[in-house]
């Protein structure tokens, strides 16, 4: 290299390396690339589902980096989850819808130590998962916006068939979490698990126990639900209230007769325009299971959402004995040990109500 040229290349690598050092402060500014406090992390997080919408998930903020997943005992469902089974589950998808938003600013959430099962046996805000911040290896694919725009859809769907790519995105997600995905499209088939899902219902509506649990859930009208800020809104239920609450307090008044021929009528009628079932099976046995399926419905959830289409889950199916059993008689089954733990109904429909959420300070223990 001449000796002018020389001179000319250190200048300009000069130039431009004070250039980049000035530059660099205004583009951390400006990139996503911060530690998020776990307050804006919980912010969207908290509108994830939770069994029942109970929201039982609280957070202790330790440091920038390391936060405490505890759960109020309050708000388990005795009856309806003896074993907290599901409420773990939706402790899985809280964690990954924590990590989701997390990775809009090039981070995760990990869960780094877990603690006893969650009991109803409990009287006190109880300590689960001891949860960090790291920084993300890969970019994070599910965009946090769609948390805001998930819901589940109990109104009728508008028969078009799911698409061949979005069964494919479902499937892939879930094998990353070693869960399998399935579905039916045939008429019979739907036709047959409507029939098992309504005969489930009424099963559980004469069990006095699930009966009150319910009532105690279900927010009758939007006052209530607006006050309350969680429960089962009549609204997004796709019941009017006054409905709900005389089959839930007036229960004897549905049993028979033509009552309980219009109320059979009328809950098939809500899932119209249906034409996929799905379901995972998967390991399904200890905390950590429970917590991965967690994860993987938290994703497939959103990407779904992405797709512009709803899901509905069928907790009855897997929760009611009979149930479960016949729907284990049609279903196909998931290899080895694994077992089917999650069923719902997929489709496109108008978009439905979202239910409220807590604020985001009761989820905080700031002791």
């Amino acid at each position: 290299m001449q000796k002018k040229n020389r001179r000319k290349f250190i200048k300009n690598l000069a130039f431009t390396t004070f250039s980049m050092s000035l530059l660099y402060p205004i583009k951390k500014i400006f990139s996503n690339e911060r530690i998020p406090p776990w307050i804006e992390l919980l912010e969207m997080a908290k509108w994830c589902p939770t069994i029942h919408n109970l929201q039982p998930q609280k957070l202790k903020i330790i440091s920038a980096k390391e936060a405490h997943l505890y759960y109020d005992p309050k708000r388990l469902l005795p009856v309806g989850d003896p074993k907290s089974v599901f409420t773990t589950v939706a402790m899985g998808i809280f964690i990954e819808h924590l990590s989701i938003v997390a990775g809009y600013f090039g981070y995760q959430v990990k869960i780094v130590e877990l603690f006893d099962d969650i009991s109803i046996e409990r009287s006190k805000i109880t300590l689960f998962a001891r949860l960090q911040l790291a920084p993300r290896k890969t970019t994070e694919e599910i965009k946090r916006n769609l948390i805001l725009k998930r819901r589940t859809s109990r109104k009728n769907y508008n028969g078009e068939p799911i698409q061949s790519n979005l069964l494919k995105i479902i499937k892939d997600e879930s094998a990353k979490f070693d869960n399998e995905f399935f579905h039916t499209t045939t008429d019979k088939s739907i036709k047959l698990i409507k029939k098992i899902n309504q005969e489930a219902l009424f099963d559980d509506l004469n069990n006095h126990l699930i009966r009150k649990e319910l009532d105690n859930l279900f927010r009758y009208n939007k006052n209530d639900a607006e006050f309350k800020k969680d429960g089962l809104w009549s609204k997004c239920m796709g019941f009017s209230g006054k409905l709900l609450k005389s089959v839930f307090q007036k229960h004897e008044k549905w049993v028979k007769g033509i009552n309980k021929v219009l109320l059979k009528e009328t809950y098939i009628a809500s899932f119209n325009g249906t034409t996929t079932v799905g379901w995972f099976g998967g390991d399904f046995k200890t905390k950590k299971d429970y917590l991965n399926c967690g994860q993987m419905m938290a994703r497939c959830w959103l990407l779904i959402t992405k797709e512009g289409a709803y899901i509905q889950p069928f907790g009855s199916l897997i929760t009611n004995t009979e149930a479960n059993k016949k729907i284990n008689n049609l279903f196909t089954q998931p290899k080895a040990d694994k077992e089917i733990w999650m069923i719902f109904r997929l489709g496109y429909s108008k978009k439905p109500a979202r239910s409220y959420r807590l604020k985001t300070n009761d989820y905080i223990i700031n002791s």
